[in-house]
């Protein structure tokens, strides 16, 4: 009888739908109750709202995996743009390191936190680019510790600080006593578009975006 390998036993399967009559198409959840086989219409407009670069693909097919094969079409139909206004499904590091390399200003939106209520928010903790560690509210130094395959660096805190801390209760229900904070490498890209957000050269930008119909706005 052959045996299970360690690597065969974790294994994690994915299910994947596909149509029998339309097997290009991809499955679009809109809601819980709302599910059908569609598509997804990528594009790029300019500030008078014409069409610069169009992607057609499976409706499962996430919209920033597209948007580098979209910006180069827009490039090699009327080059690098100066700016470009985008959703919060782009805001995302390797698109605004992308941008910046190209030094294309991104114009992108206000996203919430993504923290539970009653926890203190990530902006709470300070980054200390020179040192590369973080410092929570109580002034405690959270160490970096390793980076992931996906890019992310894991800065962790001291238990024995965390154990009596009195703002344990809003920073986290670790069993171990241990606050962790994931940074991407790539992260200043983001703090940096995040920054420009707020200049009205980057607001008008967003404003157009507006009136696109959620296309990407190319300026």
């Amino acid at each position: 009888m052959a045996k299970t390998s360690k690597k065969t036993k974790n294994l994690k399967t994915k299910e994947v739908k596909i149509s029998k009559t339309d097997p290009d198409s991809g499955m679009l959840n809109k809601n819980e109750k709302e599910k059908c086989f569609a598509y997804s219409f990528h594009t790029a407009c300019d500030k008078n709202g014409f069409v610069l670069g169009v992607k057609v693909t499976a409706a499962n097919v996430h919209d920033s995996v597209m948007f580098e094969e979209v910006l180069e079409e827009v490039e090699k139909r009327v080059g690098t743009p100066k700016a470009i206004a985008v959703d919060a499904a782009y805001k995302n590091p390797y698109i605004l390191k992308m941008m910046f390399d190209k030094e294309i200003m991104p114009s992108v939106p206000y996203t919430r936190p993504m923290t539970k209520d009653g926890f203190m928010k990530k902006h709470q903790y300070v980054y200390d680019e020179y040192y590369d560690c973080y410092i929570c509210p109580q002034n405690e130094i959270l160490t970096y510790v390793t980076t992931n395959r996906e890019g992310y660096r894991e800065y962790k805190s001291n238990p024995e600080k965390c154990m009596n801390c009195p703002l344990r209760g809003k920073c986290t229900l670790s069993k171990d006593y241990t606050k962790r904070i994931f940074r991407h490498i790539w992260e200043g890209y983001v703090e940096e578009a995040e920054h420009l957000r707020h200049t009205p050269y980057c607001k008008e930008v967003y404003e157009r975006k507006k009136e696109r119909d959620n296309r990407e706005s190319i300026c």
